[in-house]
């Protein structure tokens, strides 16, 4: 067996076994029972997503399931089905924001409104954020005011 390809199985079965599920009883006092989450084998075929450290290629953890790095688009127009941050004065264009779940931040200025698209989102501007997240096609408005947006998070 190639000792590089050795010395990795050897690095994940010791992670893995490193962070196995502990189960802590309480010995007869009622104590609930804990038990630590379900960590998959580095070299199993079940999801899961691994994180390594980029220096050195080190394992720093595996945790069930995938999860993937948000990822939120922006661009100066409202696309169909674009999540908008509206413009309330002309020359300011409106901000489009597409993709998956993250937020985008900016500097957004007289903001009139915005609106979810096909997203649940939230957003943010100077001085607050809306309190809720709202699903898809829903318009949102500052009952006549503007703002200057700060943020738009797609859930």
């Amino acid at each position: 067996m190639n000792m590089k390809l050795f010395a990795r199985k050897t690095r994940a079965s010791a992670l893995a076994l490193s962070t196995a599920a502990v189960v802590l009883t309480g010995m007869g006092t009622g104590t609930a029972q804990a038990t630590a989450p379900h960590v998959p084998d580095p070299l199993s075929s079940e999801q899961k997503t691994v994180v390594l450290d980029p220096a050195t290629g080190a394992v720093l953890s595996v945790s069930a399931g995938r999860r993937l790095h948000p990822s939120i688009g922006n661009n100066n127009i409202c696309n169909s089905g674009d999540g908008c941050y509206y413009s309330g004065q002309i020359p300011y264009a409106n901000q489009g924001f597409y993709g998956s779940a993250g937020t985008a931040y900016g500097s957004w200025p007289y903001r009139s409104a915005w609106d979810t698209g096909d997203y649940t989102a939230s957003a943010c501007w100077e001085g607050a954020c809306s309190q809720n997240a709202f699903g898809p096609h829903t318009y949102v408005n500052f009952n006549g005011q503007q703002v200057t947006g700060t943020s738009f998070t797609i859930y």
